[in-house]
């Protein structure tokens, strides 16, 4: 009964934290409560659990919950693992459009000739001669530089 009472109470925190995020995401909410509706169905009535376990050739209720649990918890791996690998992506993308938009040339090679502009734009400066743009040269602060 100790147990029942505690699986309830997780899996009614499940179902309420679940209708929360409704608005975030409708589809991982219906999920979730049906899953924790399917939960607390086969805490109450343990019984019902073992009779589909041996439906689908399982032996017991319990391993049918353990391999249920296992893969869904593989699903939602898979899934913050895509995710993380999609914001990862995002964040390269960015800091290359950051690092892009910040480029200078260098002070030694800026054109003040039409003639010296075609060796520039056709990239036969070396690359590890341009700074940051607004930013202290290695080894100035922002104060020295200013």
């Amino acid at each position: 009964m100790i147990a029942q009472v505690v699986l309830s109470l997780l899996l009614g925190i499940v179902l309420l934290y679940a209708w929360a995020q409704y608005r975030r995401s409708p589809i991982v909410t219906v999920l979730s409560c049906a899953v924790s509706l399917i939960g607390f169905y086969f805490v109450w009535i343990p019984s019902h659990a073992t009779r589909v376990a041996e439906l689908v050739g399982i032996g017991r209720g319990a391993d049918l919950v353990l391999y249920v649990w296992a893969c869904i918890s593989l699903v939602v791996l898979l899934n913050l693992h895509l995710k993380l690998r999609t914001q990862h992506e995002l964040l390269t993308q960015l800091a290359r459009s950051i690092a892009l938009a910040n480029a200078a040339l260098p002070e030694d090679t800026r054109p003040t000739e039409p003639s010296r502009m075609s060796s520039v734009t056709e990239g036969k400066t070396s690359q590890s001669r341009y700074r940051l743009a607004d930013g202290p040269t290695r080894g100035q602060t922002a104060d020295q530089r200013a």
